[in-house]
C-alpha cells in the first residue's frame, strides 16, 4: 500500500500548489506573519510574536484542513475516489500527508527569523517551549480538520471552513482565558476545567510552561493522556466516518452507528475537560533572563527623567520607563549620551547642599555618570515649575510646586539583551543632600527603567522574513506566466 500513497501523495501535492492563486496565498501569510514579527520588535519579541507565530497561525491549519478534505465532494472529485481502483484509505492518507507537508513547511518558514533571534539573544525557556508547542499544535489542527472535513459532505466548503473557524477561535480564545483564571487563583473552579477543551492550553499544561500566570500543574500525566485521546480519536474517528459510514454523496449509517459518532465526538469534547489536571501548584518557570523592575506600572510615576543632552524636562513627567516616549529605543551594546534628571522633593525656596548621587545600572545595564558633574551636584542644579498636584511629593506630604532639579550627563549602555525588543534595564539612583540649616541627612531613592532593543535586528529580521515569501512569489508569477 505504500507505493499507491506514495503516488497519491505527490499527485495530490502537485495538484494542492497548482492553483492559479496557491503560492501568491503563501507569499501572503508568510509576509504577513514576518511584518508582524518585525513590528513587534518594538516591544517583547518572543511574547507578541510567539503567540501568533507558534500558536494562532498553526490553530489556523483547522479550518485548512477541513477545507482540504471537503473540497473533492463539493468539486465531484471524490466521485472518482469511491469509482476509481484506488482504495479509499489510500487516498485519505495522502490527502492527510499532504496537510502535514503543509504544516511542515510553514514551521521550517518560521527557522530564519528563529536563526536570527537566537544568534543575538540565545534559545531562553519560552522559545524552547514554542518550538515543541507548534509543531504539537499543527498535528492537532490537522486531525480536528481532518475530522470536520470529514463530517461536511455537501456541496460547498463553506460549512466545514466556517465550522472550523469556529472551533479555531474557541481553542484559540480559551488560551487566553486559561492564563487568566489560573493567575486569579481559578485554575480549578468550573470554568477553569471548561478552558482545558483547547489543545492549545492542554499542550501548553502538559509542556510545563505559562505566558502570564505565575504557576503551572505539579503533574501532567493526566493531560498528556488527554491530549492523546484528542489526537488519536480524532484521526480514528474521521477514517473509521469515511470508510465505513459514507457512501459517495450520502451518508449509509445505521441509528447505531449515528449515535456512535455523536457520543465520539462528544467524548473528544468532555474527556480533557473532565480528566486533565488542575493542581496549579508548581511556580512557573522564569520565560527568559528579564530582570524584575519594581515599580515599573506604579501610578505615582517616578522622580526620574531622561532626556537628550541639554534637553529640557518632559512634559508628560515622569514615567517609570525613563525613555518611554523615545523613538527608536536606546540600541544594546552601544554607548548612548543622555542627561538624568533627578527631581527632588524640595521646593526652590529652600536651599540644597552637600548634594551626592550615585547611579547604579543592573541586570547588564551600564550607567556612568559625567565625574564633574557627580563631583559639584549642587552646581547643576536647576528649577522646574511643575502643573498642580503634579509634583513630587515634599516631606511634609504637599506637592511640590516649584522644586530643584539635578542634572546629571550620563552615558548608558544596555547589554546581555534577553529578547529583541522591550528589554527594560532597572536603573537606580541614590541622591543624599541637606535642606536649608537642617543638619539632618535627607535621602532620595528612585527607581526607573531604560527601555532598550538591538537595534540591527529589526532590519535582519525582516530581511530573513522576506525570503520565503519573496521565493513564493517568483513561483507565483512563473506559474501566472506559464498558464496565461
Amino acid at each position: 500500500m505504500a507505493f499507491p500513497v506514495g503516488t497519491l501523495y505527490v499527485e495530490e501535492l502537485k495538484a494542492t500548489m497548482r492553483g492559479r492563486f496557491a503560492w501568491l496565498g503563501a507569499a501572503v501569510i508568510l509576509v504577513a506573519v514576518g511584518g508582524l514579527a518585525t513590528v513587534a520588535t518594538q516591544d517583547t519579541w518572543l511574547d507578541g510574536y510567539g503567540i501568533i507565530a507558534y500558536c494562532l497561525v498553526p490553530l489556523a491549519f483547522i479550518p485548512f484542513a477541513a477545507g482540504a478534505i471537503a473540497s473533492p465532494r463539493a468539486n465531484r472529485f471524490v466521485e472518482s475516489v469511491f469509482t476509481a481502483p484506488v482504495e479509499r484509505g489510500t487516498w485519505l492518507a495522502a490527502k492527510v500527508l499532504v496537510l502535514f507537508t503543509g504544516a511542515g513547511a510553514y514551521y521550517l518558514a518560521l527557522v530564519p527569523m528563529l536563526l536570527v533571534y537566537t544568534h543575538h539573544v540565545g534559545l531562553p525557556f519560552l522559545l524552547e517551549r514554542f518550538l515543541v508547542w507548534a509543531p504539537g499544535i499543527l498535528v492537532v489542527s490537522v486531525a480536528v480538520g481532518t475530522l470536520i472535513g470529514v463530517l461536511f459532505i455537501g456541496r460547498s466548503v463553506a460549512a466545514p471552513i466556517a465550522t472550523g473557524m469556529g472551533v479555531l477561535l474557541a481553542y484559540a480564545g480559551l488560551v487566553p482565558l486559561q492564563e487568566l483564571l489560573v493567575a486569579q487563583g481559578n485554575g480549578a473552579t468550573r470554568t477553569g476545567h471548561l478552558v482545558l477543551l483547547s489543545p492549545a492550553v492542554l499542550l501548553k499544561n502538559a509542556m510545563g510552561f505559562t505566558l502570564v500566570a505565575g504557576s503551572v500543574p505539579a503533574t501532567t500525566t493526566f493531560t498528556w493522556i488527554a491530549l492523546l485521546f484528542v489526537v488519536i480519536g480524532a484521526f480514528a474517528l474521521a477514517v473509521w466516518v469515511f470508510l465505513r459510514a459514507q457512501g459517495v454523496e450520502t451518508w449509509e449509517t445505521t441509528g447505531g452507528q449515528r449515535s456512535m459518532i455523536t457520543v465520539a465526538i462528544v467524548a473528544l469534547a468532555l474527556v480533557p475537560v473532565i480528566l486533565a489536571d488542575t493542581d496549579y501548584d508548581k511556580p512557573a518557570p522564569r520565560a527568559n533572563n528579564a530582570p524584575a523592575v519594581r515599580g515599573l506600572f506604579a501610578r505615582v510615576g517616578s522622580n526620574l527623567a531622561l532626556t537628550p543632552p541639554g534637553g529640557p524636562l518632559p512634559e508628560r513627567c515622569c514615567s517609570t520607563i525613563l525613555n518611554r516616549d523615545e523613538w527608536p529605543p536606546l540600541g544594546t551594546d552601544q554607548r548612548t549620551q543622555r542627561d538624568l534628571l533627578i527631581l527632588l522633593p524640595v521646593d526652590a525656596s529652600q536651599r540644597v547642599t552637600d548634594l551626592h548621587i550615585q547611579i547604579v545600572g543592573e541586570n547588564g545595564l551600564d550607567a556612568t555618570g559625567d565625574p564633574n558633574a557627580l563631583a559639584d551636584a549642587t552646581a547643576h542644579l536647576e528649577t522646574r515649575t511643575y502643573a498642580k498636584d503634579l509634583g513630587p511629593a515634599a516631606a511634609n506630604g504637599h506637592r511640590v510646586e516649584t522644586g530643584w532639579v539635578a542634572r546629571v550627563p550620563v552615558t548608558l549602555n544596555p547589554t546581555k539583551p534577553w529578547d529583541i525588543g522591550g528589554d527594560r534595564y532597572p536603573l537606580h539612583v541614590t541622591a543624599t543632600y541637606h535642606v536649608g540649616g537642617d543638619s539632618q541627612t535627607r535621602m532620595l531613592s528612585a527607581r526607573g527603567a531604560i527601555d532598550a532593543q538591538v537595534s540591527s535586528a529589526i532590519y535582519e529580521m525582516g530581511a530573513a522574513s522576506a525570503f520565503l515569501p519573496f521565493m513564493c512569489l517568483v513561483a507565483a508569477i512563473t506559474r501566472w506566466w506559464r498558464t496565461r
